[in-house]
């Protein structure tokens, strides 16, 4: 079996290991003891000001406040609950298919999730906007209605990685959450980031960073930064992008099965139409995806990872295309 279903960025995770080249960090006693509690609990110092620099390097933007989350979904989460409790009552997400998880973070978060505006009363929706959106890849703005709204942004794939020209523009924003685990590709470290210029909005997220998980793993945070120093960000987009384009040339093999639909050149995911027949032939293929219904449509669609190592999705291609007699 080969799963291109979860969001595993591993041929990112590649490029970033041939970047790095080693085992980023070596824990010692003497490292193991410095592990306390951190003073800042929106994120340490340090990292805090490499991911600004990061972030300006991805999108072009400064902001004045940074603060680490446990991967992008706490910040994602924090950010709609920061919303909520300032009394916001929907959450305004693109029309499906949308992430699989938002549903049950926007729920998690206090507020109900709504596709598009109906009677919905001024000054109580917030608007989750995705882009490039998952799984499609759009990076257009959500409609609403000429209703002015505030905006998160989950930028997650927004960035050199996955958008492999040159960003020129940035979806208005009010939030923007962004994830070491998609741009590097190391999806265990759990590290995410939010970053917002409002002084009262960033005071109540910081309560709620407190309140909900007291601070960020500071082996995380150790592990992040030791990678982070010197490291060489030209090499590793070059490389990741290589990888990613490898494997949408190679998926494109397959658009004859999806009603010729072209293979996405944003983000990291493949939406496509898929009848009972494909279906068939990819299932005894041995290849396993994440059916619409999950991102609500419904299962005459499917969402298949291109962040697979080279290696998977070459051997997902060959064997759809033998098991179709190809």
């Amino acid at each position: 079996m080969i799963d291109l279903s979860f969001g595993h960025s591993r041929c990112v995770r590649e490029a970033f290991l041939n970047t790095y080249n080693q085992y980023p960090v070596s824990f010692n006693k003497k490292k193991l003891m410095e592990f306390d509690y951190p003073s800042h609990h929106e994120g340490d110092l340090e990292l805090i000001e490499i991911t600004k620099q990061i972030i300006k390097r991805q999108i072009g933007l400064n902001y004045k406040y940074v603060l680490i989350t446990n991967g992008a979904t706490g910040g994602v989460v924090i950010s709609l609950r920061a919303y909520n409790y300032s009394g916001y009552l929907y959450c305004l997400t693109r029309n499906a298919p949308f992430y699989t998880r938002y549903p049950g973070m926007i729920s998690a978060s206090g507020l109900t999730q709504v596709q598009e505006r109906n009677n919905i009363p001024n000054n109580s929706t917030v608007i989750l906007l995705d882009a490039p959106s998952n799984p499609i890849g759009l990076i257009t703005p959500i409609d609403n209605n000429g209703q002015k709204a505030p905006v998160i942004l989950d930028g997650v794939y927004l960035n050199h990685v996955y958008m492999p020209w040159k960003i020129i523009s940035i979806p208005q924003h009010d939030v923007f959450v962004g994830s070491y685990s998609k741009l590097l590709g190391i999806n265990s470290i759990r590290v995410g980031f939010i970053a917002l210029n409002d002084d009262f909005l960033y005071e109540r997220i910081k309560h709620l960073v407190i309140s909900e998980y007291c601070s960020l793993s500071m082996a995380s945070t150790h592990i992040l930064k030791s990678t982070l120093i010197n490291f060489n960000w030209e090499q590793f987009e070059t490389s990741a992008n290589v990888k990613l384009d490898n494997n949408r040339e190679e998926f494109a093999k397959l658009e004859y099965l999806f009603g010729n639909t072209p293979t996405s050149s944003m983000g990291m995911f493949q939406y496509v139409p898929m009848d009972s027949k494909c279906q068939e032939i990819i299932s005894k293929a041995g290849i396993i995806w994440t059916k619409g219904a999950t991102m609500g449509t419904d299962d005459s669609f499917g969402r298949f990872k291109l962040g697979a190592s080279n290696q998977e999705v070459k051997k997902a291609v060959l064997s759809i295309l033998k098991m179709d007699g190809r």
